[in-house]
C-alpha cells in the first residue's frame, strides 16, 4: 500500500457479511486493532455501544481500506467484524482476570491490569462486572458446560472430513474459484476442491463415496428442483446446520420433484402458530 500510496480494495458479500478478497486477512486484524485502541469497554455488550462511539472506529478503516463508511450494508459487516474483536478481546482479558486470582480476590486484581488495556477504568469496571453475582451465576454454568466442549474437541479431533481451507473462508475460496455466490451450482465443486488434494487425493474413502452420491443426484435432478447447497445438505447428513459461509437453502427437501421424504423443517404457518403459543405461555407466566 505504501508503494503504490493507494488504499487497499475490499469486496464485501452483503449478504453473507464477510470480506471475500485476498485482504480479508488485514482487514480482520485492524478491526481487533482499532477495537482494542480506542474503544472503551465499560459496556455489559457490544450491542449496547453507542453509534456515537462505533462511528469513529469505522472511520479509522478508512486510513488503509477503499470502502465507504456511509454504507449501511457496509457498516454491518464492519459490525460483525467488530462484535467478533470485541467478545474475543473480552474472553482474552477474562482468562487474564481468572489467572491472577481476580474471583477470590477482585481488589487485588484490580490493581494488576495487563499492559494492553486501553485504560485503568476500563480494567476496573471489568473487575467490577465479573464479580456481580448474576455474571457468578454464568460463570458456574460455564464450568458445568466446560466439559462437554472437551468432549466437542475430541469428537472435532475424529472428523473424518477436514477441509483444506486454511485460514479462508467457504465463501471467500468459492468466490476465489469464479463462482457466483447467488447461483445454484457451483457449490459441490468448491467443496470437492477443498477436501481433495491433486497429489494425496482424497483425505479418506468415506469422502469419495460422499462425492459421488453428490454428482449421481447432481444428475438425477434439475437445479431448479434441487440447488448445490440442498445436496450437500442431504448428503452430509447436515439439514439443520447451517454451512459454514454459505446461507440457507430457500428450497427445503419436500420441495424436491419425486422426493418420498417428508421434510422436517417446519413451514412459515407452523412458526406463527408455534409463535403464538409461546406468547400466551409468556403472558400466563
Amino acid at each position: 500500500m505504501k508503494a503504490s500510496k493507494k488504499r487497499l480494495p475490499v469486496e464485501f458479500n452483503l449478504v453473507a457479511r464477510r470480506v471475500i478478497c485476498n485482504n480479508e486477512s488485514a482487514f480482520t486484524y485492524e478491526c481487533g486493532y482499532i477495537l482494542r485502541k480506542n474503544c472503551s469497554l465499560q459496556h455489559k455488550e457490544w450491542r449496547l455501544v453507542s453509534k456515537e462511539e462505533k462511528f469513529p472506529l469505522r472511520h479509522k478503516l478508512t486510513t488503509l481500506f477503499d470502502i465507504d463508511v456511509e454504507n449501511e450494508n457496509v457498516c454491518k459487516v464492519i459490525d460483525s467484524y467488530m462484535a467478533r474483536s470485541w467478545r474475543n478481546f473480552r474472553a482474552e482479558l477474562h482468562t487474564y482476570f481468572k489467572e491472577i486470582g481476580g474471583p477470590e480476590d477482585p481488589i487485588k486484581a484490580k490493581t494488576k491490569p495487563p499492559s494492553y488495556i486501553r485504560s485503568k477504568e476500563d480494567w476496573e469496571y471489568l473487575c467490577d462486572m465479573w464479580c456481580e453475582p448474576k455474571y457468578m451465576v454464568i460463570i458456574i454454568w460455564l464450568y458445568v458446560l466446560e466439559g462437554n466442549c472437551k468432549k466437542k474437541v475430541v469428537a472435532r479431533g475424529k472428523r473424518k472430513m477436514e477441509t483444506r481451507n486454511g485460514s479462508k473462508s467457504t465463501i471467500r475460496y468459492h468466490v476465489e474459484l469464479g463462482h457466483d455466490v447467488d447461483s445454484s451450482s457451483g457449490h459441490i465443486e468448491t467443496w470437492r476442491l477443498t477436501h481433495w488434494d491433486e497429489e494425496k487425493g482424497w483425505k479418506s474413502t468415506d469422502m469419495a463415496a460422499k462425492y459421488e452420491e453428490m454428482k449421481k443426484m447432481r444428475n438425477e435432478h434439475s437445479l431448479e428442483s434441487m440447488s448445490d447447497k440442498l445436496i450437500l445438505d442431504k448428503v452430509l447428513g447436515r439439514s439443520f446446520v447451517r454451512l459454514f459461509g454459505w446461507g440457507r437453502d430457500p428450497v427445503v427437501a419436500g420441495n424436491i420433484v419425486g422426493s418420498t421424504e417428508k421434510s422436517k423443517c417446519p413451514s412459515y404457518d407452523e412458526l406463527v402458530d408455534e409463535l403464538e403459543t409461546i406468547k400466551r405461555e409468556h403472558e400466563a407466566m
